[in-house]
């Protein structure tokens, strides 16, 4: 069995192949907020791409999807021999089907997905040729929602104030000890 790469490198045929493209889109400059950058309207957006070698109708799963960073996502599919497209509040609708996330009970933070189960309500698909259209389309119909945009903003927020405010219980009960 061959050695499984880093997970944060398994993706970089798809990036590659992707940056070719979409033209003046870069490499990220912050990983965190996603793996390429797409100037759209005169302003750079995140893009986050993934690569999935499933075969036609063989689901493939998508992992560790982010809906919560609001950004256009992008599943490279070459046994498919095409890309699928969800935009950011796709993205938003999609976890919200769901009952959880993966690794986490709150699916806007993290999910999963197959390919395969996609709805055409969450995805629109596109060849090598037509995926700069398709991804600018999607960025801009994440644009105009912003109001999902607000709201993952919000719960972003939410998180982190829990987040810290369970740290700070717990440093509390380990120093009354």
């Amino acid at each position: 069995m061959a050695k499984r790469q880093a997970i944060r490198l398994e993706g970089q045929g798809a990036e590659s192949a992707f940056l070719k493209l979409v033209t003046g889109s870069r490499a990220s400059d912050n990983a965190k907020l996603g793996d390429v950058i797409v100037p759209v309207d005169r302003v750079d957006h995140y893009v986050e791409v993934k690569e999935c070698h499933a075969e036609e109708g063989a689901g493939g799963t998508i992992n560790q999807v982010r809906a919560i960073k609001f950004i256009t996502c992008v599943v490279w599919a070459p046994n498919q021999r095409c890309w699928y497209i969800l935009s950011p509040d796709q993205l938003v609708r999609l976890a919200s089907t769901k009952s959880r996330g993966q690794h986490t009970e709150i699916p806007f933070e993290s999910m999963n997905f197959t390919l395969g189960s996609l709805s055409e309500d969450f995805h629109s698909k596109a060849t090598d040729a037509e995926l700069q259209t398709k991804v600018h389309a999607a960025i801009r119909r994440g644009v105009a929602a912003g109001n999902l945009r607000d709201l993952m903003a919000s719960l972003l927020k939410e998180i982190i104030a829990v987040k810290n405010r369970y740290i700070e219980e717990v440093r509390r009960t380990d120093r009354s000890r």
